[in-house]
């Protein structure tokens, strides 16, 4: 376990440094891994605890093909309009509501990525990857600065802190061109049907989410649009399933807490 605190050298108000470090002493306390991160859209300032500790993604993974695809769409709307057929090898178990469509089913990719973001689809989820190929999604990852992009034996792979600013820091950039694609893309992530932190630890503000869970594995993350914006991420990995969205919605709290302050 160890403090991050970067970025943060122009800030010299100790109530809010004692905050930042009552925050991670709470979580610090946990005998299971857990991380947060933050980040300031408009000044950079960041702190985080456990940066680098890896977690499986479980399904916070979900929006960066989804991202992918609508930055290439951006030079090619037809692409949206393809359409991918469903047979009996495509259905994946867990979250979603494809599983049960009957075979040979099409769906275009714009609605594979709306069903991946609005219901976290596991079918549409693995479909698009398979689609894109899951070696294109790595370089991706590896060249807007991600270390760790679908690492793993599945196509959810593993997540950290760290990278996964890199990603939010990446879409928040992609939603600014202010596109009709990027504004239907931050319309997807706005209202999911499963949502973990809610709307009043953060000052019924309109929160891009995505959520994931998987067993021990349970995460939120996302970018608040305050009136300075910001990165949200909680990760958890914790034995007790009771208790672990509290757990999370006290975390954003006190991370909603400390950025008023900034």
């Amino acid at each position: 376990m160890k403090f991050d605190i970067s970025n943060m050298n122009n800030i010299k108000n100790k109530i809010i440094k004692k905050k930042i470090y009552y925050l991670n002493k709470f979580l610090l306390k946990q005998n299971e891994k857990v991380a947060y991160g933050y980040k300031n859209l408009k000044t950079g300032d960041m702190f985080s605890f456990n940066l680098d500790i890896c977690f499986y993604s479980a399904s916070t993974i979900k929006f960066l093909v989804c991202l992918y695809i609508y930055e290439m769409a951006e030079k090619d709307k037809s692409l949206l309009d393809t359409k991918l057929f469903l047979v009996s090898e495509d259905f994946k178990n867990g979250s979603g509501v494809l599983k049960n469509t009957p075979d040979k089913t099409s769906y275009t990719v714009r609605e594979l990525v709306y069903y991946t973001l609005k219901e976290s689809d596991n079918t549409a989820y693995i479909k698009l990857v398979n689609f894109v190929t899951k070696e294109k999604l790595i370089d991706y990852g590896l060249n807007i600065g991600a270390k760790h992009t679908l690492e793993g034996k599945d196509l959810f792979g593993i997540i950290n802190v760290s990278d996964m600013l890199i990603y939010l820091n990446h879409l928040y950039n992609y939603f600014n061109n202010n596109t009709v694609l990027s504004e239907e893309l931050k319309n997807y992530m706005l209202n999911p049907s499963y949502k973990i932190i809610k709307d009043k630890n953060i000052d019924n503000n309109l929160f891009v989410r995505k959520y994931g869970s998987f067993g021990i594995a349970f995460h939120e993350v996302g970018i608040v649009y305050d009136k300075i914006p910001y990165i949200l991420i909680v990760l958890t990995q914790k034995n007790e399933l009771k208790g672990k969205e509290k757990y999370i919605n006290k975390v954003a709290k006190k991370i909603r807490k400390i950025h008023k302050l900034l």
